[in-house]
């Protein structure tokens, strides 16, 4: 029969090798002989939330910071499931336990800056990041996560230069590659964007959030046809992604294509008819398809509102006859 220590290194080994069922019943088994060991309720916690049993894994969570409220990891664990549960302000008071208890844990550093980024605090986002890199200088994801917290404040200089920094320590981080093609894009910066972005593509074609912004680089080179193949691959990849949906049936609509652009302005109608975007959009489609009562009944309820797309519509109508 095997120990509690020999369960939890058995239940280690599966998890490194991917195998979380393996892993979760290795540390259950631990737990059977000895139900007040705090790794093993964090660990399993932990494979929990990865399959995102989220109740599951709260109640073994909380039992690791019961037993051992000095633990660190479990503390950090234990905040990331409470902010999956939408309770934000628990889970991130939880991660900034975690690094008090053990500050110089460079992982408990950045699981703070990345939820910190989440909730738009970007400052302290930024420190902590910095902080994990210090501790951690060689890990080019640190550097990464540096960089998203530079560029959402607009400080796009610095944020290419921290992922500069992640492509030299690992050439295959695909983060790395997309989120330096994403700046360089919000830079204006079209033909670098296109080779780093194309970079991330290679390195992970499933890549959805690299694939628009190298569609938006193309149309910006005024090459719509290949943005017209970038946005159909997210869509086929991503049947879900109504936003993309929405982008490639604008792109239709400006080739003319409105069969096409319907088709999909059709398909995400009923969850985006309070948007003055999906809205004016289909206006236009009304109007290319010759139906104008239609398209002026949309156009004369969308000018009622204070946004850009209500000036649009105003001035749409007055071509509406």
């Amino acid at each position: 029969m095997l120990s509690v220590k020999e369960w939890l290194e058995k239940g280690v080994q599966a998890h490194h090798q991917g195998d979380l069922e393996g892993a979760a019943n290795a540390y259950m088994a631990a737990l059977e002989i000895d139900p007040d060991n705090s790794s093993a309720h964090n660990n399993l916690g932990f494979v929990l939330s990865q399959q995102q049993q989220w109740e599951e894994a709260l109640v073994h969570l909380r039992s690791a910071v019961t037993l051992n409220p000095r633990s660190s990891m479990a503390h950090c664990n234990l905040g990331q499931v409470l902010i999956a549960l939408n309770q934000i302000e628990d889970g991130l008071k939880h991660i900034e336990q975690a690094v008090e208890e053990e500050p110089e844990n460079p992982l408990v550093w950045d699981t703070l800056a990345r939820f910190k980024v989440l909730i738009g605090d970007f400052i302290t986002g930024e420190y902590a990041a910095q902080r994990a890199i210090s501790l951690q200088p060689q890990s080019s994801p640190l550097h990464v996560r540096l960089g998203i917290t530079q560029a959402a404040q607009k400080r796009y200089p610095e944020a290419m230069r921290s992922y500069q920094q992640a492509i030299q320590l690992d050439e295959h981080n695909n983060e790395a590659w997309a989120q330096y093609g994403i700046t360089c894009f919000l830079s204006n910066n079209f033909g670098d964007a296109r080779k780093a972005l194309r970079n991330a593509l290679h390195l992970n074609p499933a890549d959805a959030n690299a694939l628009r912004h190298l569609a938006l680089t193309e149309l910006s080179l005024g090459n719509k046809d290949h943005a017209l193949d970038y946005l159909k691959q997210i869509v086929e990849q991503n049947p879900a992604d109504d936003e993309a949906k929405i982008e490639l049936a604008i792109l239709y609509l400006s080739r003319h294509e409105t069969a096409a652009a319907t088709e999909l302005l059709d398909s995400v109608a009923s969850s985006h008819q309070q948007s003055s975007r999906f809205r004016f959009y289909t206006a236009l489609a009304r109007q290319q398809e010759n139906r104008l009562e239609e398209c002026r009944q949309l156009l004369e309820d969308l000018a009622k509102g204070t946004d850009s797309y209500a000036e649009k519509a105003q001035k749409m109508l007055a071509q509406v006859h």
